[in-house]
């Protein structure tokens, strides 16, 4: 086991337990969480403590229990905080409006909206909060907003923080797309990051925590087996899905290459099919033309073929829609922004009175998920991608630079 100790703020000292193996061998290593190494190598860190929990249904161990399950054996649980509806069965509390798990007693509190901050006498009577959570990889997942907020809170409560570290699905090496700009901070992301940030969340939360001065005692547990190349299929853990419509361990990919243009509202990018984020569809689409236009891209890691899809729900429901579906031909080298970017533009070349890039509603729906409203100038301005691309690299090269301090997983 490797302990990096870094003095993060003068006052304070942050312990960083990343328990990696030196040469992890894809294919052959199970990755261990943080949970797993927490009750294998640290278990005195929450025995017998009072305990608050930021978390998902996704933090499970590698013997499926869920973690709120296996730090029950330990400690005394008193708040569950999720960012979704809880997932567990509930028994109302003698106050209206308050709910327990039925399981553990701890009083369960929902937050839907991320800067809807809670006070930070929801701690009252915890001595140390515990967060973890299975990250998608994209700035726009609305538990990394959460994890800062909370880290914030923890400090002005007083109440040290211990994060139980997860892999970053698409991997942590994957660095891409637009730095956040400050004018367009929203729910959807907060911090000056970019939309692929390639890092993990105990690396979030030490950069979160120095960078932006959030000052809480924090403390991470690594992962043991860990690697910043690996995605998902390199880990060997079981997926759960953080959301309805992120289903399979690679959707966060299609996620970070279709979200933003869903986010127009003239196209459906799957949701409400049997596959989240593999299409762009739309009746008036040539699914043929678009998916031609792409290949001659060349993209890294990706192809495009027509499709016709029928989704159950949302836009275009129930109607057989006609556009193209991605396929992840190399997770590696395939780079999720690179490919949404090209398809914006191919879409706006081919189509461009039916993409509402001057639509004040649709750009701010755009330019808030991207964090940026560069892309869409660019598209506008007719740029060839590769040029937008590279003007983005001075802003991911300053982020990466200072992400530097923080990571704890070799390459």
């Amino acid at each position: 086991m490797i302990n990096i100790k870094r003095n993060i703020l003068p006052e304070i000292l942050f312990l960083v337990m990343a328990a990696i193996l030196l040469a992890p061998t894809p294919g052959l290593t199970r990755v261990k969480t943080g949970i797993d190494v927490l009750a294998r190598e640290h278990p005195e860190m929450v025995r017998g403590k009072r305990l608050a929990l930021l978390t998902a249904r996704t933090a499970i161990d590698s013997s499926l229990t869920h973690t709120i399950d296996r730090l029950a054996r330990a400690a005394t649980i008193k708040l569950i905080v999720t960012g979704d509806s809880f997932f567990r069965e509930t028994i109302p509390g003698e106050v209206a409006g308050e709910t327990y798990d039925a399981l553990t007693s701890a009083r369960v509190i929902e937050i839907s909206d991320p800067l809807k901050r809670p006070s930070p006498d929801i701690f009252l009577d915890a001595e140390l909060l515990v967060i973890d959570f299975q990250d998608i990889g994209i700035r726009y997942f609305k538990y990394l907003t959460l994890m800062a907020q909370f880290l914030d809170l923890a400090r002005e409560a007083s109440i040290p923080v211990l994060v139980l570290d997860r892999p970053n699905p698409i991997s942590a090496r994957s660095v891409a797309g637009p730095v956040l700009e400050i004018g367009l901070r929203s729910r959807f992301g907060v911090y000056p990051i970019p939309l692929l940030h390639g890092m993990t969340i105990g690396e979030l939360a030490l950069y979160f925590n120095k960078v932006y001065g959030l000052g809480a005692s924090l403390t991470v547990i690594g992962m043991e087996g860990y690697s910043r190349s690996m995605t998902w299929h390199d880990v060997k853990l079981h997926w759960v899905p953080p959301s309805d419509h992120i289903p399979e361990a690679d959707t966060p990919a299609f996620y970070a290459a279709t979200g933003f243009i869903g986010e127009m509202g003239v196209f459906s990018t799957g949701v409400g099919t049997n596959r989240p984020f593999h299409y762009v569809l739309a009746p008036w689409l040539d699914g043929e033309v678009l998916a031609q236009r792409l290949e001659r891209h060349r993209l890294p890691g990706v192809r495009f073929i027509p499709a016709s899809e029928k989704p159950f729900y949302g836009l275009f429901s129930q109607k057989k829609t006609p556009g193209i579906e991605l396929v992840i031909t190399d997770r590696v080298t395939f780079d999720p922004f690179l490919t949404g970017l090209a398809m914006l533009k191919s879409l706006y070349e081919l189509y461009p009175d039916r993409i509402p890039l001057n639509n004040p509603a649709a750009a701010e729906a755009l330019d808030t998920l991207l964090g940026s409203q560069k892309i869409r100038q660019s598209v506008l301005n007719n740029r060839p991608i590769m040029e937008t691309y590279a003007a983005l690299q001075s802003d991911i090269a300053e982020f990466s630079k200072k992400r530097r301090e923080f990571i704890i997983y070799p390459e």
